[in-house]
């Protein structure tokens, strides 16, 4: 579900603080009218249309923030839906996905194994040398 108004206004507001840029250059780096940022946060203005994914793909290459985290902030797209659906699809399966339905024992055991197995490579790395 898409955040309200007020949701959105504040995470535009956050976007605007982590990237550094004023409103002007941000609303230049997606690509829209210099006054762009500003009516989107001025509540008294006419409503505007939100960010485009066009949009927020730009101002993912400007800012270094991801755009899946956009999507999440600006639009209330979970960024686990957009893992567990890329995996159906067979991308990106980094395993993510499936350790974020872990519980935490869960997890504990996951991590505990990966550090049994990068010890016993580097026990074998050492005999080896």
């Amino acid at each position: 579900m898409p955040p309200d108004d007020e949701q959105f206004r504040a995470a535009i507001r956050e976007l605007r603080a982590r990237s550094g840029l004023s409103m002007r250059a941000l609303s230049a780096a997606m690509g829209r009218d210099t006054g762009y940022i500003a009516a989107l946060l001025d509540p008294s203005r006419p409503s505007r249309a939100r960010p485009t994914p066009a949009d927020l793909l730009s101002a993912s290459d400007a800012t270094g923030i991801t755009f899946v985290e956009l999507l999440e902030s600006l639009w209330g797209i979970k960024r686990t839906r957009l893992a567990d659906e890329l995996g159906r699809l067979g991308v990106g399966l980094g395993g993510e996905a499936q350790l974020d339905r872990l519980s935490d024992a869960g997890r504990r055991q996951v991590a505990d194994f990966a550090e049994f197995l990068a010890a016993r490579g580097e026990r074998r790395g050492r005999s080896r040398s």
